[in-house]
């Protein structure tokens, strides 16, 4: 054989290989893969395991759709214009059957265009509506209220909201002075009120101790 034909079978050898390792690809356990043609995103994705491509024309863009938590803080005004920052904790999951229309709409980058906004909108719509002293004894009510007003702005868009919680809710300072000091002045009247009763009691006493004499 010739040296011509040898580097000719070889160079094939090598051009198959490449060509059939490009036609293979593989989707992790969790995510799926977006198919785009010449750079046009396709309609249909493709699922978990091993997948066949066309070579060097599609590509795949694998989108993790598995649980993600996300965590911000955020400064907001009360019904009764009172300063309050909430940390909040949101677990959420991109829906697989619409996700290639999410990275046609937006690209990888979803989370810093659409989550993330629609979080914070999501805390200042629903914490307008309350007081600042609500926020605290309807705090359960107030969480579940900004998950559903979170869920109505990202689940067309292709996302599933799992959880949401607000971990911590901090007053200005002003304010939480103006809490202590209403609670120490309940305290004090409280204390007032049973001394007052305390003191009625025993007047009582001493009177009935002497019609009895």
């Amino acid at each position: 054989m010739s040296e011509i034909k040898k580097i000719i079978i070889g160079t094939t050898i090598v051009l198959i290989v490449i060509i059939i390792a490009n036609m293979m690809t593989t989707v992790p356990t969790g995510h799926v893969g977006i198919k785009t043609r010449f750079g046009k995103v396709q309609d249909t994705t493709i699922n978990e395991g091993l997948n066949i491509k066309v070579p060097f024309i599609e590509k795949i863009v694998r989108i993790d759709c598995r649980t993600q938590k996300i965590e911000l803080t955020s400064a907001t005004a009360t019904k009764d214009l009172q300063e309050v920052t909430f940390k909040i904790a949101v677990n959420y999951n991109i829906v697989k059957k619409t996700a290639n229309e999410l990275y046609r709409d937006t690209g990888v980058n979803f989370q810093d265009i659409i989550v993330n906004p629609a979080i914070l909108e999501s805390i200042k719509a629903v914490t307008a509506q309350y007081t600042a002293e609500e926020l605290i004894t309807k705090r359960s009510e107030v969480s579940n209220k900004m998950q559903e007003t979170l869920k109505e702005k990202i689940e067309t868009k292709g996302f599933n909201v799992v959880d949401f919680n607000i971990i911590d809710l901090d007053f200005s300072a002003e304010y939480n002075q103006a809490i202590e000091k209403k609670q120490v002045a309940e305290q004090e009247a409280k204390q007032a009120q049973y001394e007052l009763e305390k003191a009625k009691i025993e007047n009582e006493k001493k009177i009935a101790e002497a019609e009895a004499n």
